[in-house]
């Protein structure tokens, strides 16, 4: 593609041209073409900017510009500090231990009351302090399905127990949205950004480099599409927009996606430890 250089020159190719070779829609391509910026949210001006420089190897950061001149807005992904995803306050950990105590010693009590006297070598352990500061327990049994998750402050461990095979639901939404429920291994095409229905934890590597980040939010991530990506998220009800329309995930436990050459997919937690060298996160 090196005939094209500039904007203009995509300009010139026309509408059912881009449309064929980035199967962004053609209404989309002729308000990006048109610059009818007021017409575009960021998330999607970005994300087929970012598709057309791939695709034809071109620099548009003019154009990026522009619409940032007519459309200032706010960053949406801040720098990420690992303690204020993760790590419970100090105050908290104080409070545990306090608790911990006191639970033990009212045990104590209630057992002299009730027998009379404590062994001096007890047969069975009365009370176990968990050191990760939260736990999350989910169960599905029709499913035949039990994830525990247990995050601290370095990694996050996910155990599950042998599942059946997942099958993947369409329905189809009022507002002419796709909801997907109970995905696995779905192929959701050129996705631009992801927005969770409410605040989630979101970790992101990047393929190349192996460099990660992560953070807790509720706003959109956009998508840099010319980078391959893992990503893991606390939950699975997302609203995923792609260059072809927009997807709603509805799953209550963690899911995890990969996004390479430009398609984002659903994985496996398997797939995912494939891909991330074995490691969980």
């Amino acid at each position: 593609m090196s005939s094209i250089q500039t904007f203009e020159d995509l300009q010139n190719l026309g509408v059912d041209s881009l449309y064929e070779h980035t199967h962004i829609t053609r209404y989309q391509i002729e308000l990006l073409l048109n610059k009818s910026f007021d017409k575009l949210s960021r998330v999607q001006f970005m994300g087929f900017v970012s598709i057309l420089e791939r695709e034809y190897s071109v620099d548009l950061s003019s154009l990026k510009e522009e619409y940032d001149v007519q459309n200032p807005i706010l960053p949406i992904f801040d720098s990420v500090t690992p303690s204020e995803v993760l790590q419970a306050p100090s105050t908290s950990r104080s409070k545990w231990i306090v608790g911990g105590i006191g639970a033990i010693a009212l045990l104590l009590v209630i057992a002299s009351m009730t027998q009379g006297e404590l062994s001096s070598a007890p047969k069975e352990e009365v009370l176990k302090l968990n050191t990760p500061p939260f736990e999350i327990v989910k169960s599905n049994t029709s499913a035949e399905k039990n994830i525990t998750v247990e995050i601290n402050a370095t990694e996050i461990n996910l155990s599950e127990s042998n599942t059946t095979s997942s099958v993947a639901t369409v329905i189809p939404a009022e507002d002419n949205t796709t909801i997907v429920s109970d995905v696995q291994g779905v192929d959701f095409g050129h996705a631009l950004s992801i927005q969770p229905s409410s605040k989630v934890w979101v970790g992101m590597m990047d393929l190349a480099t192996g460099e990660k980040n992560q953070r807790k939010t509720s706003k959109p991530i956009v998508i840099d599409t010319t980078k391959n990506w893992l990503f893991i998220f606390g939950h699975g009800r997302l609203h995923i927009v792609t260059s072809e329309g927009s997807r709603t995930l509805k799953e209550r436990n963690v899911v995890w996606f990969s996004y390479e050459n430009g398609v984002l997919k659903q994985l496996s937690r398997e797939q995912f430890e494939e891909k991330n060298h074995g490691s969980r996160w």
